[in-house]
């Protein structure tokens, strides 16, 4: 039998083992504290150091988008977010006094030698919605809190940032004072809108659009790379690192965009676009034989305004209209199917063909009209006969038609340089997908049942202009890099020749006959000429008739040696007429005047052994303006002129053999001037020096004022009419 043990034997054994358990364990907390304290101390200080300190990407400066004479379309404008850490400047006199026991007494507390005055500047010029008082006062709670990231200012421009630099304590530099600039880039376009949808956007939560999509490698840089320690999950400091990268900025686009063109085409689109009340339009201007563009506008009305919303000129694809028929007519020149004095039976201009009722824009009065003035006057019913019988009668015929067509490069983009381009349609005959029918052979003829954009038909018509050489638009034509040339982008033939240079001789004679003869007859003039074809696409053609139209216009100048080819497409004109020669023309001529006046390209070299009178019957007579404008003018061009009374006159002016009489035009202060004949500004001018009201039609010169000359002025509103 064993022996009991006795109840303070058990206890004590018990009181061991637990005592022993939680020496082991203590030994082993130690040795824990001991090992990440001590032996791999460093390590985790390290550690925790990596976890609040990141590398963060600082932007680069986005390079510049420039117009062909160096003008500034697009550029990135420096804008500045100011914080200031109050800690900072404490740190620092910290750090220095354990360095130099004696540095108090040579250098004092720099934050309390400069607050008032920096409360003061803050005040002032950053935040002036509290006094200096109350600055100190938020400073000063801010710094005992130890808050390390006020925001003093945002957006502030470089100069601003500048002065800020300057204020009391800061100039003392970012360690010393606390202060912190962010450095952010903001997109500026000197002229505002213009040419707003072509040069574009670079948006970071949409897609970008225009120049700026398409050349963003070569404009966005390179990033740099900055240490800074987070102080909260959103708030950070940076700190000063030898392994700062500096950001690489982005390299310059140099576009062929010509600032003074287009503001031209804008200028006229957009008073087209008011005076028909229209729902959009396009203009481009397209230089003949490099295909550089100088010019795109795009308008939309929106509300009472009219802004660029769309870039219609390269995105919109629709029908034509009679602009095509310039293609229809070649395709019948090239194959030799039919001569251009072929009579063809319009029949007033209405006709069914292939059994559907077809009609001209305008009932007439011809019979029948050879295949040359059915173009000249645009008749639909003349030039979709024509088709007909020269390519209708048989299967093949129909392909050979529309594989002429695609010969003139009609059926492809034309790959200008900015996204967005829409593509073409020409139907492939007998396509059901397509929805190919017996009339759409007659119905591409005079430019239904087709898609193309503004841009492809510019491009058709500038290759004619090119005599056959189709030409690439383009938009730029180089990359710079700090004032250097690193890419060139020269003139790109798409095609060498799109048709015969018999055809392309003939067709440019069609053209010019549209102007001498045809629909555009109206606004030919003396002093250039111009060649092209109008348009006038029933939008309801198909379907319930709403009468909406497109009008456009579609030419060159001057006729004999082209410089400028031009595109004008105006839709849903609501006002005064809806046909091209009447909507679109104007615009194209508007843009045309102004060019000539301006662009070097057409100004005549004059010396002084040259006669005078050579150049007589350019010189004019019986125009309206101010005598000192036309003497600074004729003087400039060394043309012997005479005013008969004072600068500041209204004159007529009076050609002779080799100079130009200036006439004072009689004019009474009271009594309504007679305008007739002035250019807008003068008329205005004239009209509101007497105290009258002036409201405006149309554009051009001043052909109708419905107060007559010599009216007594009372305060009226003149209506002028333009034209």
């Amino acid at each position: 039998m064993n022996p009991t043990l006795d109840n303070k034997s058990e206890v004590l054994r018990n009181s061991n083992i637990v005592l022993g358990v939680f020496s082991i364990l203590a030994v082993i907390i130690i040795a824990q504290v001991i090992n990440i304290g001590v032996v791999k101390g460093e390590h985790y200080r390290e550690l925790g150091k990596r976890q609040s300190v990141k590398a963060i990407a600082i932007e680069a400066d986005r390079g510049k988008i420039i117009a062909d004479n160096g003008e500034l379309l697009a550029t990135s404008m420096p804008f500045y977010d100011v914080y200031f850490d109050p800690t900072a400047s404490r740190q620092y006199v910290n750090e220095m006094k354990e360095k130099d026991p004696r540095f108090m007494k040579k250098v004092g507390d720099i934050f309390a030698k400069n607050i008032d005055s920096l409360s003061y500047c803050i005040s002032k010029y950053l935040i002036p919605n509290l006094t200096p008082i109350e600055v100190k006062q938020w400073l000063v709670r801010k710094r005992n809190q130890n808050e390390r990231f006020l925001c003093l200012a945002k957006g502030i421009s470089h100069i601003k940032m500048k002065q800020v630099k300057e204020f009391p304590l800061f100039r003392l530099g970012r360690n010393k004072s606390g202060i912190i600039f962010e450095r952010k880039f903001k997109r500026i376009r000197p002229y505002g809108d213009l040419a707003l949808r072509t040069v574009g956007y670079n948006r970071d939560n949409a897609p970008s659009i225009g120049l700026e999509a398409a050349y963003d490698d070569e404009l966005k840089g390179e990033e740099g790379n900055r240490m800074v320690q987070f102080i909260s999950k959103t708030k950070y400091v940076p700190i000063n690192d030898l392994t700062e990268i500096e950001p690489e900025n982005g390299n310059d686009v140099m576009t062929t965009i010509n600032v003074q063109i287009q503001d031209i085409a804008q200028e006229a689109l957009q008073q087209a676009l008011e005076y028909h009340n229209a729902a959009y339009g396009t203009a481009i201007v397209m230089e003949v034989k490099t295909g550089a563009v100088k010019a795109m506008a795009n308008l939309k009305k929106d509300g009472d305004q009219y802004h660029e919303a769309y870039n219609y000129a390269v995105g919109l694809s629709v029908e034509p209209g009679s602009t095509f028929k310039l293609a229809s007519v070649m395709a019948i020149l090239e194959d030799h199917k039919m001569s251009l004095e072929k009579e063809i039976d319009v029949n007033y201009g209405k006709a069914v063909i292939c059994g559907r009722e077809m009609k001209d824009a305008e009932a007439h009065s011809h019979k029948t009209l050879t295949l040359r003035q059915s173009f000249e006057l645009s008749s639909n019913v003349g030039i979709a006969k024509a088709v007909v019988d020269a390519f209708g009668n048989s299967r093949e015929d129909i392909f050979r038609f529309v594989d002429l067509i695609r010969q003139f490069h009609l059926g492809e983009i034309t790959g200008v340089d900015i996204p967005g381009e829409a593509k073409p349609l020409i139907k492939t005959p007998y396509n059901l997908k397509q929805l190919w029918s017996r009339t759409s052979l007659p119905w591409m003829a005079h430019g239904y049942e087709t898609r193309l954009t503004p841009l492809q038909m510019l491009t058709f018509y500038n290759a004619v202009a090119n005599n056959g050489k189709m030409m690439q638009p383009r938009l730029v034509s180089g990359i710079w890099s700090h004032g250097v040339q690193i890419k060139s982008f020269p003139p790109r033939v798409l095609k060498e020749s799109i048709a015969s240079s018999t055809t392309i001789h003939q067709a440019r004679r069609l053209l010019e006959g549209v102007v001498t003869n045809g629909t555009a007859k109206k606004y030919r003039n003396e002093m250039y000429s111009f060649a092209g074809k109008t348009g006038t696409a029933s939008m309801d053609y198909g379907g319930v008739k709403r009468g909406r139209y497109r009008a456009s216009f579609i030419g060159y100048f001057p006729a004999d040696n082209p410089v400028y080819s031009i595109c004008v497409m105006i839709t849903e004109p609501k006002e005064h007429g809806y046909h091209g020669a009447e909507v679109a023309l104007p615009v194209f001529r508007s843009i045309a005047d102004k060019i000539l006046s301006f662009d070097p390209k057409f100004f005549r070299t004059y010396t002084p052994g040259d006669d005078v009178t050579a150049f007589s019957n350019q010189l004019p007579s019986g125009e309206i303006g101010v005598g000192g404008d036309y003497l600074s003018i004729f003087n400039r061009l060394d043309i012997p002129v005479y005013l008969k009374g004072k600068t500041t006159d209204y004159v007529v002016t009076d050609r002779r053999e080799s100079d130009v009489n200036l006439i004072p035009i009689a004019s009474n202060e009271n009594q309504v001037p007679d305008v007739k004949g002035m250019g807008l500004r003068d008329a205005v001018y004239a009209l509101e020096a007497t105290g009258l009201k002036v409201n405006i039609e149309g554009y051009g010169r001043v052909s109708y004022q419905d107060i007559a000359p010599g009216t007594k002025v009372a305060g009226q509103t003149v209506l002028i009419k333009l034209q």
